[in-house]
């Protein structure tokens, strides 16, 4: 019993000698030359205790980096926007009850099944065998909610909350090496600096913030940006990692520059931010990684630093600047009609306006207001002041001058009809880049109409190692091409593949009545007979696209290609496949013959979440070349007549398909011939006839309208 005593005596006498060294440490470090410190300067000395009440009274009495609104604005809110106050008040209540479920648009990994601690919280809890849901439960995204709980209602027991979990964080979560790969993951803090000074501005005037608690909040922010600012990995340099890490130690910068650090804390941040901004963000204003979702995570991190240099006055580089609305640019580019990110990589189907309208507001851009919402949602309603909404609110939207666009550094083509909500879209997806959020989604098609998805990408499901995570990064899991039924890359790791597959000849063409674009996946020449397969796609405007899939080997293959499609809503037609909606149906028609089969295949619209759907196989059993010309269309929309033309060369010598093949469309008035040549000629210069029209080239697509044909050479 006596050796007890003492050794809880020794233990009060550390955290009280650790607390005084803190205390120190930090009192030590403010510049209270600093305007506004000057009470702060004149008790310090005399009694630190005053000194951490004014330091509070003074931090209270400081302009928000974000929050705008106050609790005289709470009755507009709730009259305004009372479905999302009842969701925050809701998740409040939640998270009082250390009920977590993880539900934010922008959540990299959502749950659906809701987990509750019965005691205490154990943050590095991991109740569903996944680390991400540790990951998530470590970024206090949550705590927002408790603050505006607090702002519309007034209530004390929400403030009390916070002070009572984020304590618990603090004193339960020292910084280690096992806590490195868990609650201190470097991304994690840097998500965490930012939702902590978010969600501490909602609560700074109540009296639940005593300066015991500031002093021990604002202890762990240092800690949170020395830790931050002592490495910055190669690794970090070019991933989503190192902006969202840095964009953490730029907001602790700015929300306490009245430290001595803050400075260089702000100085490093800036410079890493550079690096990364010029490292990942290509030229196309993408990020490298090729998912649309964690493009999102760098844009959303790099807009809190554009927006944050603007009400500090804190200098940028011109390059961040650029890069951020690039982004915002990209994001316009490739938004479907409903305004939703592609399913491209590890991505969820996320709404992007919410995004779009912070961008609209912070850069005041009427063409990014086109397509963002048209005035301030609910989150961004308490990030802006009066002044500015008013301003974006008042702001005429610009259409976009494009319509399709060729992301020509990520080699992807996205294309639409308008940009109306019932506009047709679809995109093609040309080169990989790489990297561990990327798919083996190599020359794959989606297409979107009538407000709703009919060719999809899967989703990601998961990042456990385990079948699911092969499944939805597998290439026959994309709208893609196949030989043997082997997939296009080899699956290694959730991160990692032993082989990938890569891209060439890469070629894409925007007209305003037509695109066509293509590319040749190198995959298959790793097989003992080596087969190049090429997909050349061309969308005639509207609404009729074709895809010509070739395949060349020696010896018999089976060739495949793949649809897959969001639900099951699909029926099997002989020698076609289409949807079974009750209006507004897509056709898949092959030209050439084939074997179609129909299986059981998932979709994941968000992680943790997947259903049920059907894909299609078109495949056929072939020696040598083989060639599957597919049409795709909506027969109610548009009546499409198609046929094999014959082509024949100078002599007048009918030439085999294996050479060069032809396809002849009409529909609304017009028709069209494409003609694609398979093989290229011994000769520098070849003509091919087609109905007595000669063509010089490889890709060649006439165009013919009341007796007048207008050739265009794609190739």
């Amino acid at each position: 019993m006596k050796k007890n005593i003492i050794l809880s005596y020794l233990f009060i006498c550390s955290v009280l000698a650790t607390q005084a060294q803190e205390d120190s440490f930090l009192l030590n470090n403010f510049n209270l030359s600093y305007p506004g410190m000057d009470q702060v300067k004149e008790v310090i000395v005399e009694d630190k205790n005053k000194a951490k009440k004014a330091l509070l009274d003074y931090f209270k009495q400081k302009d928000n980096l974000y929050l705008k609104l106050s609790s005289n604005d709470a009755d507009r809110i709730r009259q305004e926007f009372p479905k999302e106050v009842e969701r925050s008040i809701a998740t409040a209540k939640e998270v009082r009850e250390k009920y977590f479920l993880f539900r934010y648009p922008w959540d990299m990994e959502k749950t659906n099944i809701p987990y509750q601690f019965e005691n205490e919280i154990d943050w590095q809890a991991n109740p569903f065998g996944d680390p991400e849901w540790t990951f998530m439960l470590n970024r206090g995204r949550y705590w927002q909610d408790l603050g505006k709980a607090y702002l519309l209602t007034g209530k004390e027991k929400y403030a009390k909350t916070f002070v009572q979990q984020v304590s618990d964080w603090i004193d339960s979560n020292p910084l280690s090496k096992e806590t490195k790969a868990t609650s201190w993951r470097r991304i994690d803090t840097g998500i965490r600096a930012e939702n902590w000074i978010k969600s501490f501005e909602y609560f700074k005037g109540s009296k639940s913030i005593t300066p015991a608690f500031f002093w021990k909040f604002m202890n762990s922010l240092v800690q949170h940006a020395e830790y931050l600012n002592e490495g910055f990995s190669k690794f970090s340099q070019t991933s989503n990692w190192g902006v969202l890490e840095f964009q953490g130690l730029y907001h602790i910068a700015l929300f306490m520059p009245e430290f001595s650090k803050a400075d260089k804390w702000k100085e490093d941040a800036v410079q890493n931010l550079l690096v990364t901004a010029r490292n990942q963000i290509l030229r196309d204003g993408t990020q490298w990684e090729q998912s649309p979702m964690y493009h999102n995570e760098v844009f959303h991190s790099f807009m809190n630093v554009v927006l944050l240099s603007q009400r500090t006055n804190t200098s940028l580089p011109k390059t961040i600047v650029k890069k951020t609305k690039d982004m915002a640019y990209a994001n316009l580019e490739w938004q479907k009609p409903n305004y939703h990110q592609p399913l491209l990589g590890d991505s969820d189907d996320t709404d992007l306006r919410d995004l779009l309208t912070t961008a609209g507001i912070t850069f005041m851009d009427p063409v990014i207001k086109s397509r963002a919402f048209p005035i301030a949602d609910y989150e961004n309603e308490f990030l802006f002041d009066i002044e500015s909404k008013k301003a974006y609110k008042e702001l005429n939207k610009q259409v976009p001058e494009f319509l399709s666009i060729f992301q020509e550094s990520s080699g992807d083509l996205y294309s639409r009809s308008s940009w109306q909500e019932d506009a047709f879209y679809s995109s093609f997806h040309l080169k990989r880049l790489g990297g561990g959020h990327s798919h083996d989604n190599l020359l794959h098609f989606s297409l979107f109409a009538f407000g709703r998805d009919y060719l999809v990408d899967p989703g990601r499901f998961t990042y456990v190692n385990n079948k699911w995570r092969e499944y939805f990064k597998d290439s026959r899991s994309h709208n893609t091409l196949a030989v043997d039924g082997k997939p296009n890359s080899v699956y290694g790791t959730s991160w990692g593949n032993k082989f990938d597959a890569k891209q060439e000849g890469v070629l894409a063409i925007t007209e305003k009545e037509f695109e066509y674009a293509e590319a040749i996946n190198t995959a298959y020449q790793r097989l003992d007979d080596p087969v190049n397969v090429k997909r050349r796609m061309l969308y005639l405007k509207p609404d009729v696209w074709l895809l010509i899939d070739s395949f060349k080997g020696k010896e018999t293959h089976t060739y495949s290609q793949f649809f897959n499609f969001p639900n099951k809503r699909i029926s099997l037609n002989g020698n076609s496949v289409s949807t079974t909606y009750p209006d507004n149906n897509l056709m898949i028609q092959p030209i050439n013959p084939v074997d179609i089969s129909l299986e059981e295949a998932w979709i994941s619209p968000e992680y943790n979440l997947k259903e049920e759907s059907l894909k299609a196989e078109f495949s056929i059993e072939k020696t040598g070349f083989n060639s599957f010309i597919t049409l795709l269309y909506f027969p109610e929309n548009t009546k499409v007549k198609f046929e094999k033309v014959p082509v024949y060369d100078v002599m007048n010598t009918l030439r085999p398909d294996e050479e060069v093949e032809a396809v002849k469309l009409r529909f609304n008035s017009k028709e069209y011939i494409l003609v694609v040549a398979h093989k290229k000629a011994p000769v520098l210069t070849t003509f091919f006839y087609v109905e007595g029209q000669a063509i010089m080239g490889e890709v060649a697509l006439i165009e013919i309208k009341n007796n007048e044909k207008e050739i265009h050479i794609l190739k």
